[in-house]
């Protein structure tokens, strides 16, 4: 069991794709999960759950080595007894296509947050020297719908040479895209059914839980994402030195931003070739 707040581990952390992004994230400061572990058996699971007996509630994601082809197991927020059922589900895909797949278990301190609970989603993808595109997407909706390109609220675009003067007001003068009431119901009658179809909760909590009109970017909010994220990654220098692109995930939980991880075009790259439909 590889642990990110362990020093040796860090190393072997760095070889994965999602993993290193992860890393990315602490490297900057950025608000991130202070829990996070590579469980490569069933064993490991056990370990983690003989640790942290009071843990009750997991983020469980699946990650390669950076090279190895991606087995596509959709990420899923669990428990303890779903937890050994989703690392068995990337050991099978793992056999299948030959690859070496290892499950992320990460989670936060404080309240856990469900999917369909969460009070937004940015997608933060750095355009070195040229520009900052954004895209949202509004409570009730995760990161995972932006990586898919399932959904899409709002969309900016930011010149790279304005990112430094960004702030809560001027912000909709950059914006290339919002969606209509129309598009947004349509958007919403998906995603309630995709919850439910998936088993992650019954259609009347999905309804209670998905606004039926479309809030917008709650202000306050977006002026701490701008503070503890936007300048901190323009201002990355040693990303930029060797990566043309690379991407937030931001993520709004219980009144709290997260970054789960800072993606880079090494990845992404080889995402394309393998042509899973994997979160990023």
């Amino acid at each position: 069991m590889l642990n990110a707040n362990v020093k040796t581990d860090l190393n072997e952390i760095s070889k994965y794709g999602k993993a290193k992004g992860f890393l990315l994230s602490k490297r900057y400061k950025l608000p991130t999960f202070p829990h996070y572990y590579i469980i490569q058996s069933e064993e490991e699971v056990q370990e983690l759950l003989d640790t942290y007996p009071d843990q009750k509630n997991f983020y469980m994601r699946s990650d390669t080595k950076i090279g190895d082809i991606p087995i596509g197991v959709n990420g899923q927020n669990g428990n303890r007894d779903t937890i050994f059922d989703f690392f068995k589900e990337v050991k099978k895909k793992s056999s299948k296509l030959g690859s070496n797949g290892v499950a992320l278990i990460y989670w936060n301190d404080g309240a856990f947050c469900p999917t369909y609970k969460t009070e937004g989603c940015f997608y933060l993808d750095y355009r070195t020297q040229k520009q900052l595109l954004i895209d949202y997407v509004g409570k009730g909706w995760d990161g995972s719908c932006l990586s898919h390109g399932s959904a899409c609220h709002e969309s900016f675009a930011i010149p790279w040479q304005d990112i430094l003067f960004l702030n809560d007001i001027n912000y909709r003068q950059y914006r290339k895209k919002v969606v209509s009431q129309s598009e947004y119901d349509v958007l919403r009658k998906i995603r309630i059914n995709k919850l439910v179809e998936d088993g992650i909760t019954q259609r009347e909590i999905a309804e209670n839980s998905i606004p039926c009109k479309y809030c917008g970017i709650n202000n306050t909010i977006f002026e701490q994402i701008i503070e503890k994220v936007i300048f901190p990654m323009f201002t990355a220098t040693e990303l930029q030195k060797n990566y043309k692109e690379y991407i937030s995930i931001v993520q709004i939980e219980n009144g709290k931003i997260i970054v789960p991880e800072i993606i880079l075009p090494e990845r992404l790259r080889i995402k394309e070739k393998s042509g899973n439909n994997e979160e990023r």
